[in-house]
């Protein structure tokens, strides 16, 4: 499993974990209600094998059979992580293609990115998401197209999810009726209260998903991970405060008790936040506090000299288990300060491009694929393999583009990148990297066997063709690595789980970005 604090493998029982219907929360200023109405996640789903014949299939070249038992092979080799972490910058857009679209190529990544990681509200590997931003300049909107193993949704998500477009909407128009002509101070005051608005309705709808992510005393643990033992987060400040000592000189001791001071006020507001009544305005106003002081924490340029000092520690050898375990609770601030950073970007997104939000966001979500049987696995338990979101993303836009050929229709201005809620799998990651329609721009590097790609009988020549290319140039990297480890099943080049997401907050600039 991997090392994030509420991943699950592919066939745990999270799958059948209901979603969260938050969309009353959305109306309360103060606390979230008692409890929640859970929505079942049962839908229908995709056939994922359609080919009429080994001829028409995908795998006609390399049959899927020997295609998994070289997965396994390099996961029995590589602890399952044969890859790095990693993060690729985004491919050079030429002017020609760049004129068309509204939105620089990186704040499309950066909306794609943030609308996948809101409507990931479940825990586990099925709630993985992917999203793909679509400009309808003419309609003053864009449209955001969701991808997940099962499917993103619930009425409560979906409604959260129009809600926070119908907020954006608002945002994107500096002034109201009643202040035609606002100061400075009246127009920065209307976006900070937007922004706390937004940043309100976030909170609501990844309130049980930020308990999990400080494994609260309140939060109620699934039954997946009732074998999960891990401390809550506030507790793990004692040792991120002991590795503060190791990385300033004597002459720096007036640094190191400013960073001391820091990590000790934050830790109290997380240790404050488990007293709290549960269910109460109380609770609700100092979940805020917790994420607001979080991001504050990840903005501070002392905190961000720290933690690069920390990293560059480790830089050139495997960090002792507290440098991982301190590096890993400071990835854990970043991510819940990020729900803010999220608000803040998205309000500045809707102002800076009004024309993509005049009227509110589209929200088109897809229908996933079936699991389908496997008797080839690295683990026992693993029966089934899963279509990715990642790759039902790229199949939706393949078939589009094949429809739009064959129907002679005009050219579609098509999303240029897709984001997550995760880093890539190496699976996905290797997809998107041979199959060229969305560039790859992270990896987690963890192979998980269970992994798939529908083979289908509607695929024309050319989809298919590329299918074929893609499991080709796959199968040849992953039995490259194989090879490469050299012989003998004792060689195994063991890589430590890695952590299946970042929000990289310590990198944000304020107004600019990553």
């Amino acid at each position: 499993m991997a090392n994030d604090e509420a991943d699950s493998s592919q066939d745990s029982p999270a799958n059948s974990q209901p979603l969260i219907d938050t969309s009353h929360a959305l109306r309360h200023s103060g606390a979230p209600p008692p409890s929640f109405t859970l929505l079942s996640t049962s839908m229908t789903r995709l056939a994922t094998r359609t080919a009429s014949s080994p001829e028409t299939s995908i795998w006609r070249d390399i049959p899927e059979v020997v295609f998994r038992s070289h997965l396994v092979e390099l996961e029995k080799r590589t602890n399952a992580v044969p890859l790095d972490a990693q993060v690729f910058p985004l491919p050079e857009t030429g002017s020609k293609i760049a004129g068309k679209y509204v939105l620089p190529v990186h704040v499309e990544q950066q909306l794609a990115d943030d609308f996948a990681f809101l409507s990931a509200v479940d825990e586990g590997a099925q709630s993985v998401a992917a999203a793909c931003i679509e400009e309808r300049a003419s309609e003053g909107r864009i449209t955001v197209r969701f991808a997940s193993l099962d499917g993103v949704g619930g009425e409560g998500v979906v409604r959260a999810l129009e809600e926070i477009g119908e907020a954006l909407t608002v945002s994107s128009h500096p002034q109201d009726d009643s202040t035609p002509c606002p100061s400075r101070s009246e127009a920065q005051q209307r976006k900070n209260d937007q922004t706390t608005a937004l940043f309100t309705h976030i909170l609501h709808l990844h309130t049980l998903r930020l308990l999990a992510r400080l494994r609260s005393q309140k939060w109620s643990k699934p039954k997946y991970l009732s074998k999960q033992h891990k401390k809550p987060l506030f507790r793990d400040f004692a040792n991120l405060l002991h590795r503060v000592q190791f990385l300033y000189a004597k002459r720096e001791a007036q640094n190191r008790r400013v960073v001391e001071t820091l990590v000790e006020a934050l830790s109290t507001i997380y240790t404050n936040f488990e007293t709290t009544a549960p269910s109460s305005s109380d609770e609700f106003d100092a979940l805020k506090e917790l994420v607001s002081a979080s991001y504050d924490f990840c903005l501070d340029v002392r905190i961000r000299e720290f933690v690069e000092r920390l990293e560059r520690s480790v830089s050139n050898s495997t960090p002792t288990s507290q440098v991982a375990s301190t590096i890993k609770t400071v990835r854990q601030i970043e991510k819940i300060g990020a729900y803010l950073r999220i608000a803040k970007a998205l309000v500045e997104t809707s102002r800076a491009y009004p024309e993509l939000f005049r009227r509110k966001p589209g929200l088109e979500f897809l229908t996933p694929y079936q699991p389908v049987p496997t008797e080839i696995a690295y683990e026992e338990w693993a029966k089934s393999c899963h279509v990715h979101a990642e790759v039902t993303m790229v199949v939706f836009y393949e078939l589009r583009a094949q429809r739009t050929r064959d129907e002679g229709e005009g050219e579609r201005k098509e999303p240029r990148v897709m984001g997550t809620s995760k880093y890539h799998c190496y699976l996905c990651y290797l997809f998107l990297k041979h199959q060229g329609r969305f560039p790859p721009v992270n990896t987690h590097g963890r192979l998980y066997d269970q992994w798939t790609i529908p083979d289908l009988e509607e695929y024309g020549m050319e989809v298919r063709e590329r299918m074929r290319e893609v499991v080709r140039k796959v199968d040849a990297e992953v039995v490259r690595e194989t090879v490469d480890l050299g012989g003998g099943e004792a060689e195994v080049r063991w890589r430590a789980e890695p952590m299946t997401s970042r929000q990289n907050l310590l990198l944000w600039e304020e107004g600019g970005g990553v």
